[in-house]
């Protein structure tokens, strides 16, 4: 109860910061003319965004590493259920492209961070595209570059330079050998399960700074953009919340056909569930309600209470999406051009580092920018999402809790000769 009204505190410091931000910002973009003056202010206001950076940059590394072994590792566990693990991880997988790819053709389409980079490039002394092209001189990787970006020359490399597809085959290896090898290594599991937790619990740490964060950061942008800004950010979000809105129809269309009319009472019965993690921003808050009530419409205990708990790990459809919408849009805000090639390396490893954040708040940030990063694009595109990541949080919390139990639905239909009489 105390982690859940830290979080509620947490997200209300937030909402103030990005208030005080807009009036400040505003009231200095109205009353100072002096662009000498303006650039000062924006150096000492950068201070806190960029400490606040360093931070998550800090813990990327680890953070991966962790989380993906441990994933691994958590995949063995599965493969003792043999059947219905390959199912789960056959569904998991398929809705988790859909949604990376469902973020990737809207962010296309709308093109938000274009619309943004165009406010900012005409308001912000060319600042923006200073930062642009000083960034990102080898985004596009030879076969031969790209080989030498994803294997590392030491074991450590990835974790002193943050390379983050270095660290992902590093794990990989780790994970899979550990595996083989079988209960002997188990302990190496468990003490990387438990730096996975610290890792967590640093990042709540490091997001306590939020609030000034974002404080900076919107006093920044509003004093050189005005207020007008802001509906830009609203655009972003309705934008978002339309492929959040794409995702239950598809779920809701599959379903119907799975099952027919008998899905429509399940999910009316759990959308006060929903709502609750909406409020929340924590898909897990409605885990107990979840696993009661399809119990109650007939699908097998069994099941759900194996299908359920892995896809919090392994089923995070919303966040994928905001994984990819989000990345693509700071690539764009900066004036980039990402192409195909590209664009499909970065599903696959956003396939893996998108495992473990759920219901831990504002964390996927901290795989944007560690996508950006491996990609050699500016991860200081995150603090412009910073003020409104809150409000994005609820969608996709709610919208991970449906996945899941759509996804434990589709399992225990596949099932039915082996669970039901």
């Amino acid at each position: 109860m105390i982690e859940k009204k830290s979080k509620s505190r947490l997200g209300t410091y937030i909402l103030i910061g990005l208030i005080a931000g807009v009036i400040i910002g505003q009231l200095i973009h109205v009353g100072v003319s002096n662009k000498d003056i303006l650039k000062d202010v924006s150096v000492y206001l950068d201070l806190v965004s960029t400490a606040f950076l360093r931070l998550i940059k800090m813990i990327i590394a680890p953070l991966v590493f962790t989380t993906l072994v441990v994933g691994i590792a958590k995949m063995d566990d599965g493969r003792a259920l043999g059947r219905m693990f390959l199912k789960s991880m056959t569904i998991f997988i398929i809705g988790g492209f859909f949604s990376l790819t469902l973020g990737v053709v809207l962010v296309e389409v709308f093109k938000p961070g274009i619309a943004l980079h165009n406010v900012l490039a005409n308001s912000l002394n060319g600042e923006l595209n200073n930062v642009a092209n000083s960034v990102c001189t080898n985004c596009q990787m030879s076969a031969k570059s790209f080989m030498e970006s994803i294997i590392p020359s030491s074991a450590m490399q990835g974790f002193v330079e943050n390379h983050i597809l270095q660290v992902i085959i590093l794990a990989i290896f780790v994970g899979v050998a550990g595996v083989s090898i079988g209960e002997s290594v188990a302990p190496v599991f468990t003490f990387f399960d438990q730096m996975s937790k610290i890792m967590f619990k640093i990042i709540g740490y490091v997001m306590y700074l939020a609030p000034l964060a974002v404080f900076t950061s919107i006093t920044k942008l509003v004093m050189g953009s005005g207020i007008s800004v802001i509906s830009l950010y609203l655009v972003y979000a309705a934008e978002f919340y339309l492929g959040l809105s794409i995702i239950w129809l598809v779920l809701l269309g599959i379903g119907f056909l799975v099952i027919g009319k008998r899905l429509f009472p399940i999910i009316k019965s759990m959308l006060p569930l929903y709502g609750t993690s909406f409020a929340a921003s924590s898909s897990e808050v409605a885990l107990p309600g979840i696993l009661s009530n399809l119990e109650r419409f007939g699908v097998s205990k069994k099941v759900s209470g194996f299908v359920i708990p892995m896809g919090y790990s392994f089923n995070l459809e919303a966040s994928m999406l905001n994984c990819t919408f989000a990345t693509i849009f700071i690539i764009q805000l900066y004036g980039y051009h990402i192409d195909l090639a590209t664009e499909v390396v970065m599903l696959f490893m956003l396939m893996l580092t998108s495992k473990g954040i759920a219901g831990v708040p504002r964390v996927s940030l901290v795989i944007v920018a560690a996508t950006l990063t491996a990609f050699g694009y500016p991860e200081t595109g995150v603090l412009i999402l910073l003020p409104i990541d809150s409000f994005m949080d609820m969608g996709r919390s709610a919208t991970n809790a449906f996945a899941n139990t759509m996804s434990a639905i589709f399992v225990d239909r596949w099932e039915k000769k082996y669970n039901h009489e």
